[in-house]
């Protein structure tokens, strides 16, 4: 399900430690800036089975035979899912559910390629200049991708009567708060679903989770 990302970023040429450090100054105050507010974007699919009409009701959680194993973690998916769901008329049942609903995480770290790229400059003043060989210092060690899959049943038939998938990419690590919006981006489009794919945006504030335009 998880695949390999290739991020290539481009090369800033610096030739003072005076302006490596004001860059890495920079990245830092533009990351600590988003804590408070951010927006967390998603490639979004979405597919809902022939022409039966769907609508909100209740559902209970499905878990397949590896998701049973850790039923630890899992219940700790579910427990935050479940208010999420909720907000696209989705209502957790304990008994007679019209729905089974599975769903499905993974989150993986990604290392990049970004680097600044320094020169060293050794010389005298009206005489040779000479370069010294290049150094190459991380300024980024790596991003964070999560994926949410959701497969939707028919309790009675058995059969899937919505899918719906999303997966984002971006520099924060905190999954109870980032899995949640990718969630709600995923269920954007339910019970209709989309045509094709689409990028959904999510905001993220002490507010709450909002989707965005």
């Amino acid at each position: 399900m998880v695949g390999e990302l290739s991020n290539a970023g481009g090369l800033i040429r610096m030739r003072s430690p005076r302006l490596l450090r004001f860059a890495l100054l920079v990245s830092a105050v533009a990351l600590s800036g988003c804590a408070s507010t951010r927006l967390i974007d998603s490639e979004v699919r979405s597919f809902r089975s022939g022409a039966r009409e769907l609508a909100a009701a209740s559902y209970q959680f499905e878990r397949l035979p590896s998701q049973q194993a850790d039923a630890a973690a899992q219940t700790q998916r579910e427990n935050w899912a479940a208010p999420v769901l909720q907000r696209v008329g989705l209502t957790l049942a304990s008994q007679a559910p019209r729905y089974t609903l599975q769903l499905g995480v993974a989150t993986e770290q990604v290392l990049r390629n970004d680097h600044i790229y320094t020169r060293r400059w050794n010389g005298f003043p009206l005489g040779p200049v000479f370069a010294a060989p290049p150094m190459l210092l991380p300024l980024e060690a790596s991003l964070y991708r999560f994926q949410v899959q959701v497969l939707l049943r028919d309790a009675q038939s058995r059969e899937v009567v919505y899918e719906a998938s999303a997966q984002h990419t971006g520099p924060w690590s905190d999954q109870t708060n980032i899995l949640p919006a990718v969630l709600l981006a995923a269920m954007r489009d339910f019970p209709q679903g989309a045509v094709g794919p689409s990028s959904v945006k999510v905001e993220i504030s002490p507010r709450g989770m909002e989707l965005r335009p």
